[in-house]
């Protein structure tokens, strides 16, 4: 019988203390260092990883904000975009998520009072060399409509607002009108 060492006869006396295995002590000692070594390049190198893809990721993003597409208009009337009324002004007009197909567009005044957002549609047309905001007139009310940015061959048509019965029967009677403006 042997215990952590130490060899007993059948009487339980101690014959003997062996000296430990010079061989084994070696191999424990090997496999000691390289497994601490895989474990710190592991600890090295996972979150050197994660910091160059969030590097990457962030570099990405702001490639693709830089690029948003962006219109100015001056607008000489006071209009609906959405469920907001907006003053008379310039404004600018900014695809907010451009990789989607369904758009949003902000419209926000220069003087930073005025904004609104709008959930639009894309629709495909003849591409423009100049950008046009296209508002549907109704008396002395006006609609924002559609949005065709320069270059573009879609359009970006504003979805519609459930209006009314009686108000929708006021339009039919009265003639719409469309009013085009280019953009700077």
């Amino acid at each position: 019988m042997c215990a952590r060492g130490r060899v007993y006869n059948k009487y339980f006396d101690l014959v003997r203390e062996s000296a430990p295995n010079v061989r084994v002590s070696k191999w424990r000692l090997k496999k000691a260092t390289t497994h601490t070594e895989v474990t710190m390049k592991k600890f090295f190198n996972i979150p050197l990883a994660m910091i160059m893809l969030v590097g990457i990721l962030v570099v990405g993003a702001q490639a693709q904000t830089s690029s948003a597409q962006k219109v100015i208009a001056n607008i000489p009337f006071t209009f609906s975009a959405g469920k907001t009324t907006l003053p008379a002004g310039k404004y600018t007009i900014t695809v907010v998520n451009p990789t989607s197909d369904r758009k949003i567009l902000q419209i926000r005044g220069l003087n930073g009072r005025s904004s609104a957002m709008v959930l639009t549609t894309t629709s495909s047309s003849h591409a423009s060399d100049d950008a046009k905001l296209v508002f549907e007139r109704d008396g002395d009310r006006y609609v924002f409509a559609q949005a065709q940015l320069a270059g573009d061959a879609t359009s970006l048509a504003a979805v519609r607002h459930k209006e009314p019965r009686e108000k929708n029967a006021m339009a039919k009677a009265n003639k719409k009108s469309l009013v085009v403006i280019v953009a700077e």
